[in-house]
């Protein structure tokens, strides 16, 4: 069993405690009550509070404790913490109880899946900090590359596909592979050293999703938005960025500063008539452009 599949059941347990959440020994009954659990080992203390500490490193979970000196209780802490990864837990596991406790209500469930059998591996080289090998399929190349001595940073989440972040250098700049993309992969013997002051959040601060830009200014993207379309962009902002500038019956008006990469231009010309790029006038002449090579597309050819 991996140490994945452990942390998920100890967040899950606890999830389903509740504020009230669970002692030492009610966790540890819950444990040897599971057969698949119990076939990798009885409960031990000091293995919990390992994966205590491991869980709160990977995901930014807190398992905190709690009592009045003769009982301790342990639950998951609402920590105020709202990164990504720590999101995609906690609902990831949430889900998973709902099918585990009612298999009635799993067949009214769809779930979109996503390609992370590298994952437990990746966490893993993530937390001993060290080197991976691994062969990589980009879809631009008609051959996989094999790839040595990458330092694994961070895990990003785009549009359901997994990215692992890192870099083969300390002065180097950061590479990003998506896991559905890599295969024999190896945790070297190397170790390496983390920025201690990296932050994943703040490296893609200004990118829209997975694509750096580091070669693109940062620019304020001014886009008109008819009414109905602007319900969702307040919902679902398409950066943190954003503010909306005008609003009245037939459209609004929203800004964002971001490095209009080539998926951040994508994301625009999905949402088709609903939103018109006012400014800069450089994306927006990359936007006309585009459209028109849609268009020819699908001209007669007697026209």
């Amino acid at each position: 069993m991996t140490p994945l599949k452990k942390y998920i059941w100890l967040v899950g347990t606890l999830m389903r405690s509740g504020e009230k959440g669970l002692t030492m020994e009610q966790i540890g009954d819950r444990w040897d009550a599971d057969d698949e659990m119990h076939d990798n080992g009885a409960f031990a203390i000091r293995s919990f509070h390992r994966h205590r500490k491991e869980i709160e490193e990977l995901f930014g979970i807190e398992i905190e404790s709690y009592g009045n000196g003769r009982e301790f209780r342990y639950r998951i802490a609402d920590s105020g913490k709202n990164g990504y990864f720590r999101q995609w837990m906690l609902n990831a596991i949430a889900v998973n109880q709902i099918v585990a406790d009612s298999h009635e209500v799993a067949q009214y469930i769809a779930i979109e899946k996503s390609h992370t059998d590298p994952l437990p591996e990746i966490l893993q080289a993530m937390k001993e900090m060290r080197m991976m090998e691994f062969d990589y399929g980009a879809y631009w190349r008609d051959h996989v590359k094999r790839y040595a001595d990458f330092r694994p940073h961070a895990l990003k989440m785009f549009e359901r596909r997994w990215y692992v972040v890192g870099k083969y250098a300390a002065d180097m700049p950061y590479r990003i592979f998506a896991l559905d993309r890599i295969s024999n992969l190896e945790i070297q013997k190397e170790a390496y050293t983390r920025d201690p002051d990296f932050d994943v959040e703040e490296l893609f601060k200004d990118s829209y999703g997975i694509i750096l830009g580091d070669d693109l200014e940062v620019e304020s993207v001014w886009i008109k938005v008819d009414a109905f379309q602007a319900n969702y962009l307040r919902s679902l902002p398409l950066h943190r960025s954003q503010i909306e500038l005008r609003r009245n019956e037939e459209y609004s008006l929203f800004a964002v500063r971001v490095r209009p990469t080539l998926d951040f231009r994508q994301r625009l010309l999905s949402l088709g008539s609903t939103v018109e790029v006012l400014k800069p006038e450089s994306l927006r002449v990359e936007m006309k452009e585009e459209i028109a090579a849609m268009l020819s597309r699908y001209k007669d050819e007697e026209e």
